[in-house]
């Protein structure tokens, strides 16, 4: 899954709102990538279409030049476990300890137990959080249970990360440090893409920013 690319990518809902118009961009294998705009500019949708947990209008996505938009029904689940996702709300299980929470993606993948402990541990260790593994999310502060969410994207090694506003609750000091976490990930061979409306801190980072409004692409660092 080395590249993406849009290409003359509609999304329009029943009610005839179009959240993507035409939007064309092409994402290179290991590379980060920043969504920018305001709210409704179509940013969730771009990530949403990715996930194919929406299915586009018209145009094309390809991912290592296969049409996802094509796929059975019945291969989606598959190509999900080459995706990892950070979402702004954590959408921790409170009653499963952090361990249980990192480890739900590989479970259900039905990796062998000892295989999921190692795992874990790596993923846990990556945001530093390796000594809270046995305690509830309801315990942790808002930057770790943020981190938590982070170890759970990247504890199957994803080849892709997408993270949806993950800074949308944190304070400056901890919004630098997940990104800065990010960025470790992207230089192990993942693809990022985050969306986020925060632009003085990603205009900061150094890295491709694509800048959506009402659904166009009004803008590419990158150009």
């Amino acid at each position: 899954m080395p590249g993406i690319e849009f290409s003359h990518v509609v999304m329009r809902y029943d009610n005839g709102t179009e959240a993507l118009r035409d939007v064309n961009v092409v994402i290179p294998e290991g590379s980060m990538l920043f969504l920018s705009g305001h709210s409704g500019a179509g940013k969730s949708t771009f990530l949403r279409l990715v996930l194919r947990l929406e299915s586009l209008t018209r145009g094309r996505i390809l991912i290592n030049d296969v049409d996802i938009s094509r796929l059975a029904r019945r291969r989606i689940p598959a190509y999900r476990r080459h995706l990892g996702v950070v979402f702004q709300d954590h959408q921790l299980l409170p009653m499963r300890t952090v361990y249980d929470n990192v480890a739900l993606p590989l479970r259900v993948a039905r990796v062998r137990e000892r295989e999921i402990g190692r795992r874990v541990r790596a993923a846990l260790s990556s945001v530093e959080l390796l000594d809270k593994d046995r305690v509830l999310p309801g315990a942790l502060s808002a930057g770790e249970r943020q981190r938590v969410g982070i170890a759970r994207a990247v504890v199957n090694r994803p080849k892709v990360l997408l993270a949806d506003e993950p800074t949308g609750n944190l304070d400056p000091a901890l919004s630098e440090s997940v990104m800065s976490l990010f960025r470790i990930f992207r230089s192990l061979g993942a693809t990022v893409i985050v969306a986020s409306h925060d632009t003085g801190l990603i205009s900061g980072m150094g890295e491709r920013i694509v800048e959506l409004a009402d659904g166009r692409l009004v803008g590419d660092s990158a150009a």
